[in-house]
């Protein structure tokens, strides 16, 4: 990797792609589940700026207690801006000062840093609203370090802040296209994912377009994250490599099982984690909802205080925490692309898995410049393996592909 070369390409479209998005808010999930849903968004933006050679340190942060808006300014002259639903206290907004000369890529660990941890689905929206506002920042400072080249949606979603930013840059020589991807729900209520991952369509499937990335091999990157029973089978971060046998392309994944390799990393290839179950997420989601059902209906019986302190507080941990591995996507849209947001034949996707011991010291994974560094090791070398083997990973997406 010492001698790897990334700057800004001469090419408008790229031979492979390479695509991280941050779940802004999107910490808990399902079965004890817990993540930083920002690292492929610390991974990208950390490639982008290779090239761009763009200043992301945070220089400015307002919580206005008045309007509940949050504003994040870059030394180099990004802003982003969010607003929290229910408003912001003087003390949150002291405690947002907190980022203030720290790398925006790492978005989540700057606003677990101010607030101390963080919830989606309308728990805790400052910190959210906060972490919307630094990706946003990010994003808006590689447009304006390269506005002829750097792409960015422009139209505002319905009740998300969500935008992307595309790139091309070349690494080694070869050409490869960077897509940003912040998703977001408006005041810092949660993610909605629907346009992670290489999912093409609407005004991000434009930018893709213009950039070769509905049409090329990609790797997706993805979080940080505690997962129970893995976390019981290692002592070491250790990187989780998925793809779908039958429905992703292995060839990707093959090549970041030889980046892995090739620097000793420790990893784990996973070729059944990502089936395609009909109604998988709808029938997850109405499970969900008849877990909070049968509390509700104890609660509505309940008479003793402490019976019924008891029971909300299992419903604030319900929605707290479980609510995040159904409300994060579309049922319909996760049929095709599942929790991913993978389009069949294209992409293998790489997350880092975090052991039991320091989960239960940190409670909340949290990206730093070491992780990122491991990541790009893996990647960049897989891009040199694609390279090679270019012909078996189109052939791959083309027998794969659908729609």
């Amino acid at each position: 990797m010492n001698n790897t070369v990334i700057k800004l390409s001469d090419q408008q479209k790229g031979l492979f792609g390479i695509v991280g998005h941050v779940g802004v808010g999107h910490v808990h999930s399902h079965s004890s589940f817990v993540q930083d849903d920002s690292a492929g968004f610390a991974v990208v933006a950390s490639l982008m700026n290779t090239a761009l050679q763009a200043n992301t340190m945070i220089i400015y942060v307002n919580g206005d207690p008045l309007t509940g808006e949050v504003t994040v300014r870059t030394a180099g002259g990004g802003v982003g801006k969010t607003y929290a639903r229910r408003g912001i206290t003087p003390t949150e907004s002291e405690l947002m000062q907190r980022v203030i000369n720290e790398d925006g890529i790492y978005t989540q660990k700057l606003a677990v840093r101010a607030f101390g941890r963080m919830y989606g689905q309308g728990v805790t929206e400052p910190p959210v609203a906060l972490q919307g506002a630094i990706a946003l920042a990010i994003l808006d400072t590689f447009k304006k370090k390269a506005p002829d080249r750097v792409c960015v949606t422009t139209g505002k979603y319905l009740d998300q802040i969500d935008k992307m930013a595309g790139l091309v840059v070349d690494i080694n020589g070869t050409a490869v296209s960077l897509l940003l991807n912040i998703n977001g729900t408006d005041g810092g209520i949660g993610p909605n994912e629907d346009n992670e991952g290489n999912t093409c369509y609407g005004e991000k499937g434009e930018i893709m377009e213009s950039i070769g990335l509905c049409s090329i091999p990609t790797i997706v990157v993805e979080s940080k994250a505690y997962i129970p029973k893995m976390a019981e089978q290692i002592s070491d971060f250790t990187f989780l490599l998925r793809a779908q046998e039958g429905v992703d392309n292995q060839t990707v994944a093959e090549a970041m099982k030889q980046g892995a390799e090739e620097y000793s990393i420790p990893y784990v290839y996973q070729t059944d984690a990502l089936p395609m179950i009909e109604k998988q997420l709808a029938n997850a989601t109405a499970d969900f909802a008849d877990k909070v059902i049968a509390v509700a209906m104890k609660l509505k019986e309940a008479d003793a205080a402490g019976e019924k302190v008891k029971l909300v507080g299992e419903l604030a941990k319900l929605v707290s925490e479980d609510a995040g591995g159904v409300t994060f996507m579309t049922s319909s849209v996760h049929e095709t692309v599942r929790s991913t947001g993978m389009i069949p034949g294209m992409s293998a996707v790489i997350s880092l898995l975090v052991p039991t011991e320091y989960f239960n010291y940190w409670k909340i994974p949290l990206m730093d410049p070491y992780d990122v560094e491991q990541y790009k090791k893996i990647i960049l070398r897989a891009i040199q393996s694609l390279e090679r083997n270019k012909d078996e990973a189109y052939t791959e997406m083309n027998e794969k592909s659908v729609g």
